[in-house]
């Protein structure tokens, strides 16, 4: 038996519906219209020239680099996650991709780390730049998302287990 899903209520019509995503609409543009009126009167112009060009290079970064990864990634886990049911295969690939997307915000702060708190006597390091153990703080984070994952992949095995079989007794 398949997994339910997610549907509106069958007393719902959809006049509801549509007014709750007119809703959710007119809520978001108010919020972007509010963020880009203090962007506007907050940042001085010659800095706008910066927002935007950080703009523009993280939608390269995005489309260039994060989506060809993610789809060759997705197939390579589409043959190694063959036996398992399509919503464990999303878990799996949600977890991979929440943590490779932490450790691509994660990496840069370990590198800097790394390169202005040199260790030793004499060092001259900062500590009160960079604060913290990012990789240990990155190797934890790998280690509760391995486990979360995991038991989502068992629940969601279990879940479909149970519900194929069939009961014998009414």
């Amino acid at each position: 038996m398949p997994l339910p899903l997610i549907r509106p209520p069958e007393t719902t019509g959809r006049g509801t519906l549509w007014w709750v995503r007119a809703a959710l609409g007119a809520t978001g543009l108010a919020a972007v219209g509010y963020a880009l009126f203090g962007l506007l009167t907050n940042v001085p112009p010659a800095q706008l020239v910066g927002v935007a060009a950080w703009l523009a290079a993280a939608l390269l970064v995005h489309d260039g680099v994060l989506v060809p990864l993610t789809t060759l990634a997705g197939g390579g886990l589409s043959r190694l996650t063959y036996g398992l049911r399509p919503l464990q295969q999303g878990i799996v690939r949600g977890a991979l991709l929440v943590g490779a997307v932490v450790t691509l915000v994660a990496a840069p702060l370990i590198r800097a780390q790394q390169v202005l708190q040199p260790t030793g006597p004499g060092s001259g390091a900062n500590d009160t730049v960079l604060q913290g153990d990012y990789g240990q703080a990155l190797g934890l984070f790998w280690l509760v998302l391995a486990v979360a994952a995991t038991a989502g992949v068992a629940a969601a095995g279990l879940y479909a287990r149970r519900s194929s079989v069939k009961k014998t007794r009414p």
